[in-house]
């Protein structure tokens, strides 16, 4: 690892010591001062206290004091006894271990004072100071697990910020995820890549030295100390997530430190789980070899999750927005996590796409540029199927995951789609779809529209995916183009497919809404805008759309006639028989398909 001013001296202000004259108590017991009962300043916080509340010593190197010890009140001691011993790197790994657990301890008491002290007097600084300067796992693990905790307090988030706590935190996470436990760098993830050479010789002494450090305060085990070092990067990135959740990272935070290209990282971190070895250095057989594993593996995919929830908390900030496009615009970053097998992964990455691509429609053709379209749809695509014959599915399937896919077995390394999923790539290709280019890019994807028309089928109780489904086809519909493949009749025949049935189906949910049905008017309106005559359909006639032109009449007549229902509206007589289940008990639909009929 490559340490920045490994031996820095840690100082902090000395406090401003209160003034003898304007104080006639006792800070802490309220007793009065006099002749026999004097005052004396606490070097640490520089109030005045009384001897019986005040008479602990304690050295305060960090405060410029050297190793003598010096005066501090009953309620500093603590904090300052422990910020000494965390930053003592002259008596070795094991003081300084003593010291950082004793904060882990005071932070997890969770009680309002100590949190304060060690917030106010030095105890944040300290952490930082041991992130930046010590190579000791086990250091690290046990100061980014008290700052993981600190930024859960709402009053700490903003000093997390201000004490430059982020570079470190990155460095950190750089470090374990590029580097091995040896300070090599390896091509994968570092913690578990087979052991490399040895480092040079100046460099082994010091380090093993350290590694037997850890090892003597940390169990040993190599397993083990693997399970930490994933412990720290869970660890760093829950702080990321409780600052971006709170909306205090800047835009320098987030883009030019590398707060995001750092979580992008994470989400994808895959390392090479290397097996497990028992005493003997052979591999361990039975339970316990894969449990071992099985927890590994855990805590990776908590690390992949929850820097795809950051990813989507962060995206979801309109200021930062078109920066974090500009960012993510010339890789395929995204494209790659939306195709994770990590399903918590694809669900809030589908989610930042659907929080980018909702104002930004300058940026949407760059957004969904290069594969991201693709890998967008393989969300649905991946949903189970009904085989009627109409497609092929392992090309589209090799098409979508951008793979070679012999049989539909590889299904099973994508767990089943959640709704949530679902729903998040259904709203960003609603998205997307009011934007010609992008719409253009997306219709163009195989069977685009029959997977869409899947999705209500596969979750035929979800009102919210039918919302986004509907949204879709009503903004699919804007563009002729679009237009005349969804009604099955054009040129491009091979992604022609009738929405028609999908609308009627959605329309007489049990779960429908007025949102839904708002969405499916407008697609229905959309589709007739650009329809052809019955005779001119190159479809049988079973689904029939007929508008007449609005200029040549004061009414407007919308028909669509099946074997099982017949929609018919007239501005004249308002004639409702299939279609009064959408408007009906709605007057804001009321008057929206009025209005939009009245034209």
């Amino acid at each position: 690892m490559q340490l920045q001013d490994d031996r820095q001296t840690f100082l902090l202000p000395r406090p401003v010591w209160v003034n003898d004259a304007d104080v006639t108590h006792c800070a802490s017991c309220n007793a009065s001062f006099n002749a026999i009962r004097r005052r004396h300043h606490c070097r640490h916080c520089g109030n005045i206290f009384c001897h019986e509340c005040s008479s602990r010593n304690v050295p305060l190197p960090q405060l410029g004091y050297g190793s003598k010890p010096s005066r501090v009140c009953n309620g500093c001691f603590e904090v300052a006894y422990l910020v000494t011993y965390a930053i003592d790197d002259d008596h070795g790994i094991s003081t300084q271990i003593h010291g950082t657990r004793g904060l882990l301890e005071l932070v997890e008491k969770d009680h309002e004072k100590d949190l304060h002290n060690v917030v106010a007097y030095g105890g944040i600084d300290a952490l930082i100071w041991l992130c930046r300067t010590s190579s000791s796992v086990h250091i690290h693990h046990l100061t980014t697990t008290i700052l993981a905790l600190l930024a859960e307090k709402e009053s700490v988030r903003p000093v997390i910020i201000t004490k430059w706590a982020l570079p470190p935190l990155l460095h950190l996470v750089e470090h374990y995820i590029f580097y091995d436990s040896k300070g090599n760098k390896t091509r994968t993830g570092s913690v578990y890549s087979a052991p490399t050479s040895p480092p040079p010789q100046q460099q082994q002494q010091q380090q093993m030295q350290q590694q037997q450090n850890d090892n003597s305060n940390s169990g040993g085990s190599d397993d083990m100390q693997h399970e930490v070092v994933l412990e720290i990067l869970i660890n760093c990135t829950h702080v990321f997530y409780q600052l971006g959740r709170a909306g205090i990272l800047s835009q320098t935070n987030i883009i030019d430190d590398g707060v995001f290209s750092t979580l992008l990282t994470l989400a994808a971190f895959e390392p090479t789980i290397r097996t497990v070895l028992d005493n003997d250095g052979m591999a361990a057989d039975g339970d316990e070899g894969n449990v071992e594993e099985a927890q590994l593996r855990q805590r990776v995919s908590i690390i992949q999750s929850l820097a795809a929830k950051t990813l989507s908390t962060i995206s979801g900030q309109v200021s930062h927005q078109p920066a974090i496009i500009e960012h993510v615009r010339a890789t395929d970053k995204f494209a790659s996590l939306l195709r994770s097998t990590n399903e918590e992964v694809r669900k809030y990455i589908a989610k930042s796409i659907a929080y980018l691509s909702l104002r930004n429609d300058r940026y949407k053709p760059a957004l969904l540029g290069g594969d991201v379209a693709r890998a967008l749809v393989s969300i649905i695509v991946l949903l189970p199927q009904e085989d009627d014959g109409s497609i092929d599915r392992k090309q589209d399937l090799t098409h979508y995951l951008s793979r070679s896919i012999v049989d539909e077995s590889v299904l099973e390394e994508y767990p089943s789609q959640s709704p949530s999923a679902v729903s998040h790539a259904c709203c960003a290709l609603a998205n997307f779809a009011t934007n010609h280019e992008s719409q253009m890019n997306l219709i163009a994807q195989p069977h685009l529209l029959k997977y869409i028309c899947n999705v209500p089928a596969v979750f035929p109780n979800h009102t919210e995916v039918h919302r986004h489904v509907a949204r879709c086809l009503a903004n699919l519909a804007l563009y002729e183009e679009s237009n005349a493949l969804m009604l099955a009749y054009g040129k491009r025949q091979e992604n022609a497919y009738n929405v028609l049935p999908t609308l009627l189906a959605l329309s007489q949910s049990a779960n429908v809404t007025s949102d839904i049905q708002r969405h499916i008017v407008r697609a229905i309106d959309n589709l007739s805008a650009y329809v052809k005559t019955r005779t001119q359909l190159s479809v049988p006639s079973v689904f029939v759309i007929k508008r007449k032109k609005r200029d040549s009449m004061n009414s407007s007549r919308l028909f669509l006639s099946s074997s099982c229902s017949l929609l018919f509206l007239d501005h004249a007589s308002i004639e409702r028989r299939h279609i009064r289940g959408l408007v009906n008990n709605n007057s804001n639909l009321h008057s929206y398909t009025e209005g939009l009929w009245n034209r």
